[in-house]
């Protein structure tokens, strides 16, 4: 039975997420990646042309059929080249879509986005160098709104500018972090009453000499690799850095009362958020992983929920020595005796590092295993780690009813972010 409204109206404001829209080296579109992603594929090969222009291998996980002109948006955007912006279109047109949304009934006060990418539009970035070596002629037809692409609130503002919305338009920047952020930050604008529907999530597409020379020279791409497709190895004993891939994902975000006033069924309820920071190192986390844990140990007592009660936990899982054992010992710590009983996994053996879109890439996965109860695999665990001794459901997804699952997202210079989502089901 549906709940009443007034009802709704004397309780606090509840989130809900109610559409996915979801572009990833598996699929351009949502259901084509969570298909791919269950069968355990591997989309990391090498890139030729970054190898040649870098000298050493560079192996990444690429868009299969990149959508980098799309009819519908090159008429208020006639000038738009930076593929982190077009990825976040389209991922967010697929998202209204899922949702039913009519936005052309709704109004556009209402509607907010927040939408990160923590670096920017790297492409346009990197095109920039090649200005002032132009000629005069050919510089003049370089748009002057061009360099605005590379600042991190552009996909913000151009799918704020393509949907004509006209609520709070947001770009949090917590560098590996950013999706979850953005989701965060999403339900906090929905729950203080800014507004009723927010698009929400990341995009990323850094595949650049730029980015993958900075990471290279940082140590944390993985090396010493064989195969292309086993670079990446999170939880393997092997396990020596990530691999760097590109996509976007974006969720809608609405209050319960307006999801309910529309008849929508939700996939889940945002039930809460959580930030920290661990600013140890740069690159490097607290060994004792006491910030992490603290975290996870607080969002479950302010959700009243108990460990016996989290069914999955969606992993940050780099496949970097530090972070996955940081990781571990996190768990243990905040959820203990339960914590080698649920069920996890780490995505990015499969499909990269999506880097600033990979929390919110990674929620919409989650979200979907709750949907299917399935719960997506580990790729590349060949050889588990003895200090990392978790249930990593490596190789095969398992099936296994979601009602309850937490997501750990982390970013270079210490941001932590984690979240719980419950499955909806009508009472």
């Amino acid at each position: 039975m549906r709940p009443k409204l007034s009802d709704i109206e004397r309780s606090p404001r509840k989130v809900v997420i109610t559409g996915i829209g979801l572009i990833t080296p598996y699929g351009v579109d949502r259901e084509s990646s969570w298909q791919k992603l269950l069968t355990g594929h591997s989309t990391t090969r090498l890139l030729d042309d970054l190898s040649k222009q870098l000298d050493h291998p560079i192996v990444g996980s690429v868009i299969p059929e990149h959508p980098l002109s799309s009819t519908s948006f090159s008429s208020k955007h006639p000038f738009l080249k930076e593929p982190s912006i077009t990825l976040a279109l389209r991922a967010t047109e697929e998202a209204i879509l899922d949702a039913g949304l009519n936005l052309d009934q709704m109004p556009k006060e209402s509607i907010g986005c927040v939408i990160g990418s923590s670096k920017g539009g790297m492409a346009s970035f990197a095109q920039i160098s090649h200005l002032p070596r132009m000629d005069p002629e050919n510089a003049l037809q370089v748009p002057d709104s061009f360099w605005l692409q590379c600042f991190p609130n552009a996909a913000s503002q151009s799918v704020a500018a393509h949907f004509d919305l006209r609520g709070a338009a947001l770009s949090p920047v917590s560098a590996c972090a950013t999706g979850f952020s953005s989701v965060m930050r999403a339900a906090e604008l929905i729950r203080d009453g800014v507004c009723d529907t927010v698009f929400a999530g990341s995009t990323d597409a850094s595949l650049v000499p730029t980015v993958l020379s900075s990471f290279q020279r940082m140590g944390t791409l993985a090396k010493d690799f064989q195969c292309p497709q086993k670079a990446c190895k999170p939880y393997d004993r092997r396990r020596n850095g990530f691999v760097v891939g590109e996509g976007a994902g974006i969720l809608v975000l609405e209050s319960l009362e307006h999801a309910l006033n529309r008849n929508a069924m939700p996939y889940a309820e945002w039930l809460a958020g959580a930030c920290g920071s661990d600013s140890t190192h740069l690159m490097q986390f607290d060994p004792t992983a006491e910030s992490l844990a603290k975290l996870i140990s607080g969002l479950l007592h302010r959700t009243n929920i108990s460990p016996s009660e989290i069914d999955y936990v969606n992993l940050h899982g780099t496949g970097t020595q530090i972070n996955d054992l940081y990781e571990t010992r996190a768990i243990h710590t905040a959820m203990g005796s339960f914590s080698k009983k649920i069920s996890c996994s780490s995505l990015k053996g499969g499909m990269g590092h999506l880097l600033g879109a990979a929390g919110s890439v990674e929620l919409g996965f989650t979200l979907l295993a709750m949907r299917d109860s399935l719960v997506p695999p580990t790729i590349n665990l060949e050889e588990p780690d003895p200090q990392c001794d978790l249930n990593y459901t490596p190789f095969t997804a398992e099936s296994k009813e979601i009602k309850t699952a937490l997501k750990l997202s982390f970013g270079f210079g210490g941001h932590l972010v984690a979240g719980i989502v419950r499955k909806w089901e009508r009472s």
